[in-house]
């Protein structure tokens, strides 16, 4: 009875097995040429929020303000055995900061880009 159930079984335990591939993001992703329209000493508070939207997170402190702007994007392919399982994921991120001085005309802007460079790593191990 058992032997006759083996192939069954074996065959079973084959079809188990698979690959997975996911991406995922969070935020909106963060539009450059929105970002190159900032001038320093002269856009205000609201010629942002009306360029880029909302900002994601508002930092206070020394009367001052920093709005926050980030993106992320993440990829993950997986590879799932009978005993083991090997998963890798690349995640990166964008994130735009606008500080303002107390008048709310920008006094600085740090912008980093990140999520090109995302990509889909097979290999579990390593580069």
């Amino acid at each position: 009875m058992t032997v006759r159930f083996f192939p069954l079984m074996l065959l079973l335990l084959c079809l188990l097995q698979g690959c997975m591939v996911t991406r995922a993001n969070i935020g909106e992703p963060i539009q450059e040429d929105a970002v190159a329209r900032i001038k320093k000493g002269t856009t205000t508070m609201r010629e942002v929020v009306a360029s880029i939207g909302a900002p994601d997170r508002i930092v206070r402190g020394n009367d001052r303000e920093i709005f926050q702007y980030y993106y992320y994007d993440g990829k993950s392919p997986g590879l799932f055995l009978l005993v083991i399982n090997f998963i890798r994921m690349d995640v990166k991120s964008d994130n735009l900061y606008v500080f303002f001085s107390r008048d709310g005309v920008v006094e600085e802007l740090v912008y980093g880009n990140r999520t090109a460079r995302t990509r889909f790593k097979l290999w579990p191990f390593g580069e």
